[in-house]
């Protein structure tokens, strides 16, 4: 038989772990510790998946993501039949997992606490609903599981990456308007400036024009009024002084 690769289980990430009817193992949680573990439909809900976390060489503690909780042993038993549940991590080895890879892809789940019984299904059943349980090794493939890493999440991150570029998109575009309102703006200012200087020069002009012409007329009624005066004076003597020595 031709092997076929395994997953490989990285920190950090997330798993589902599926019956070969497609079922996953998810946690049906209760109010206390001690929610019970089924089979069933994948709907991509946290309470399907599950982190594994490295204990020792191919050995985890399987995390449930909803709930934090671990795939534990009721009462610890070590007995075929003896069924799952979810428990705060312990420390303890019932909460401790051996995967065991098969040619096919597949593991099988083998408990470090119950001299290596494998995770299997009451029954032997595959419907959804179905308890799992721990079992002494068979041939059947209830005990083998497909485990697949939970990229859903992943084909969604390069949509949040495209947000940044359409918010620079719309950046760039007030930035090229702005060379068309700074060429305006000197053009009115010129326009405005001309006729200014205009009506500058033309009130300089008047002002000194009407200067001009209020000394003007301030010299010429000087002169008048001092000359005279002393023609009309001097002429009166002459004639007086004329008249005396024509009569002497």
């Amino acid at each position: 038989m031709k092997s076929v690769a395994q997953t490989i289980i990285e920190a950090d990430r997330f798993y589902t772990i599926a019956a070969k009817t497609g079922s996953v193992i998810q946690a049906v949680e209760s109010v206390k510790d001690g929610g019970n573990i089924r089979l069933g439909k994948y709907e991509h809900k946290p309470e399907q998946e599950w982190a594994f976390v490295r204990e020792g060489d191919g050995v985890y503690r399987i995390r449930n993501r909803a709930s934090g909780k671990l795939i534990d042993l009721m009462m610890t038993g070590t007995a075929n039949g003896t069924w799952l549940h979810l428990w705060e991590d312990v420390g303890g080895t019932s909460q401790m997992w051996k995967m065991e890879p098969t040619p096919a892809g597949t593991v099988r789940l083998r408990s470090m606490w119950a001299a290596g019984k494998c995770i299997d299904t009451v029954g032997m059943g595959t419907a959804d609903g179905a308890v799992l349980q721990i079992w002494q090794e068979t041939a059947g493939e209830d005990q083998l599981w497909t485990i697949s890493e939970v990229k859903d999440r992943a084909k969604h991150a390069p949509k949040a990456e495209e947000k940044p570029a359409e918010v620079k998109a719309e950046a760039s575009a007030p930035a090229e308007e702005k060379p068309v309102e700074e060429k305006a703006a000197p053009a009115v200012k010129k326009t405005t400036r001309k006729p200014a200087a205009k009506k500058t020069a033309a009130k300089t002009a008047a002002k000194s024009a009407a200067a001009k012409a209020e000394a003007a007329p301030a010299k010429a009624e000087e002169k008048p009024a001092e000359a005279a005066p002393a023609a009309k004076p001097a002429r009166k003597t002459a004639t007086r002084k004329k008249t005396t020595k024509a009569s002497k």
